[in-house]
């Protein structure tokens, strides 16, 4: 029974992986169009609600201050942003941009994370897990040794490449059900 069923669930996958991988068409200068994309995010503008950008690929981590800017800093941590540019490593599997918005409420005391709310979700499960890890590791300076501002906005776009075949995907999806089992 429980073989029957991690064949099934290996059939499934194997089916997903193909048919998803496969219908996933990109123009052939969306790289031009991704790059326009992803500059103009990162651009300041009067309309910006949030605090904070992140742009996430596996190649690049950039963050933008938008607001807030002579109140608060965020603290540099280079070893950590480069940690969530290998993760995303593992999920470039297909092409794909997704925004989302995330709330953070800081400790009025210490200025350090108090929760983590999913405003606009990406819709895409384990890139908003990837974004809360993310952000729980921020830390913040208050030049001014006041915590102003308590909450806080973060928008992500996070880009995602197909940089694998649909064998190479199918075969990782293979050798990582057997090591689960």
């Amino acid at each position: 029974m429980h073989k029957g069923l991690l064949t099934l669930t290996l059939i499934t996958t194997l089916i997903a992986a193909m048919t998803g991988c496969s219908t996933t068409t990109v123009p052939k200068d969306s790289g031009d169009i991704t790059s326009r994309e992803n500059r103009a995010f990162l651009a300041p503008s009067e309309k910006t609600e949030e605090a904070f950008r992140v742009l996430l690929t596996s190649d690049n981590y950039m963050v933008s201050q938008l607001k807030h800017t002579t109140t608060m800093n965020r603290t540099l941590d280079p070893g950590g942003d480069k940690y969530m540019i290998d993760e995303v490593k593992k999920l470039d599997k297909i092409d794909e941009v997704r925004e989302g918005v995330f709330s953070v409420w800081l400790f009025p005391d210490s200025g350090r994370i108090m929760k983590i709310r999913t405003q606009k979700p990406t819709y895409l499960l384990e890139v908003d897990k990837l974004i809360s890890e993310d952000i729980q590791r921020w830390n913040f300076d208050f030049p001014a040794k006041t915590i102003e501002p308590t909450k806080i906005d973060i928008k992500y776009r996070v880009v995602l490449r197909k940089k694998l075949s649909d064998a190479e995907i199918i075969k990782e999806v293979q050798d990582t059900m057997r090591e689960q089992h």
